[in-house]
């Protein structure tokens, strides 16, 4: 079947910056529908994550040893052996793995970590038993999926290997074995539960169906993918292995509340108030997946990945809550909006923090404005750390890994205690 050019488009990342750029003029000019705008506040938000970043790499060789936003380093939290002791006592010393034999094992967990890494909320917890640690939020959700990957949990434990995802075995994944690794109970839930396990029993069934390019049923077999479609120096471009990755995931995402063309499933797209209901495209848990296999890909695959830059910020929380929290955007005050307020107060039984479903406009806008004010940003930092056009100059990705991200997290915890969001999600477990 030939999908339309319209919604080839719609599944592209070029389509993410591109289709959110009107809403740069709309900022600058102080239009947007659902927010007030004061850039002269950006100045604050500059030299925030300018401290932020200093914090942890307080000299300019230290700034290229900022990784890519990725995954990888949530594995980490709390001990930064964690995940490579396990690449090389288990996969290396003990099963005598190739680095192309590792990078699929790592994709195979990359790819259920990442899925299962929407928002938990302000109140689920993971106590990782071996060390007593307590973890939440993103990073709880990679030690989580960590700890049931190594147990074998999305494993058939065929040939006695459990460190593999494999597409039979997600498909009938059950509540009970997801449950059990995220340690849910009655004092313990987590955000979109339902939606979570959906997700993996989803992805189960569409690597079960794919033969062409996921030939023995696991996420890993990418590898082999991008092999037959690289150059003879490695080199793949970022379109390659994004388009891959929509069509593993396009047939996993919820259809209830979603936005559909000519009944396309077109995923995490949505009609933007500011530009007369035309669609934008976000693709932030793609996005997030494929900045976080750049690492295996590039140092166990081999590969280099051409065009990154293609790729966006994430238009997820951290980010966006770091403009409200400098009032660099700030909640227009109207009827909709304090009944969001409202709702925040009577269902979450929240202090004045507003909720919107994912499909809101006001969730919509938000994450367009993230989208170009991280771009506006990058530049201001670079030219204000004096880094501009020199070696030491900060990538979009390094940006958000030391810079926006971990600020948007520091200023949410000083100024609620729950450390959560100045706008809250009412989520399905697939979004944010």
């Amino acid at each position: 079947m030939t999908i339309p050019e319209e919604i080839k488009y719609l599944y592209s990342i070029k389509s993410v910056r591109e289709t959110n750029l009107s809403t740069l003029e709309l900022i600058k000019n102080n239009k947007l529908i659902n927010f007030n705008v004061n850039l002269n506040n950006i100045d604050n938000v500059v030299n925030f994550v300018i401290e932020t970043i200093k914090s942890t790499y307080p000299t300019n060789d230290s700034l290229l040893t900022i990784p890519i936003h990725g995954r990888f380093q949530h594995f980490n939290k709390g001990n930064e052996n964690r995940l490579p002791d396990l690449i090389n006592n288990e996969f290396k010393k003990k099963m005598g793995l190739n680095d192309e034999e590792i990078c699929k094992k790592l994709i195979d967990l990359f790819v259920i970590s990442v899925l299962l890494d929407a928002g938990a909320g302000n109140n689920w917890k993971y106590i990782e038993k071996e060390s007593g640690l307590l973890f939440n939020r993103s990073e709880g959700i990679a030690i989580a999926t960590f700890h049931m990957f190594i147990n074998g949990v999305f494993s058939n434990n065929e040939n006695g290997d459990k460190y593999r995802v494999d597409g039979n075995k997600l498909s009938k994944l059950t509540g009970k074995e997801l449950s059990d690794g995220l340690q849910i109970s009655e004092m313990n839930l987590i955000n979109g539960f339902e939606g979570r396990l959906k997700l993996l029993n989803k992805l189960g069934e569409t690597l079960v169906n794919d033969d062409e390019i996921f030939k023995s049923n696991r996420p890993g077999d990418l590898v082999d993918y991008l092999n037959l479609h690289c150059d003879e120096g490695k080199n793949i471009e970022i379109e390659i292995l994004w388009d891959v990755l929509m069509k593993l995931l396009i047939p996993i995402w919820p259809t209830e509340g979603r936005t559909k063309i000519d009944n396309y499933l077109i995923g995490d797209a949505w009609p933007l108030k500011n530009k007369n209901d035309k669609i934008v495209t976000f693709h932030k848990l793609t996005q997030w997946l494929t900045y976080s296999l750049f690492k295996p890909l590039i140092e166990f695959g081999k590969f280099k990945i051409l065009n990154s830059q293609y790729m966006t910020g994430l238009p997820e929380y951290r980010n966006g809550g770091l403009f409200i929290d400098f009032n660099v955007i700030s909640l227009k005050d109207n009827e909709h909006n304090q009944n969001g307020i409202k709702l925040g107060n009577q269902i979450l039984g929240l202090n004045n923090i507003p909720v919107f479903k994912p499909d809101d406009d006001v969730i919509i806008e938000w994450r367009s404005i993230t989208i170009n004010l991280l771009d506006y940003l990058l530049p201001i930092i670079n030219e204000k750390m004096g880094i501009k056009g020199s070696k030491y100059e900060l990538s979009l990705p390094q940006l958000i890994e030391a810079g926006s991200w971990k600020s948007g997290r520091i200023i949410a915890s000083e100024l609620r205690s729950n450390g959560g969001p100045p706008i809250e999600l009412l989520g399905d477990g697939t979004v944010f």
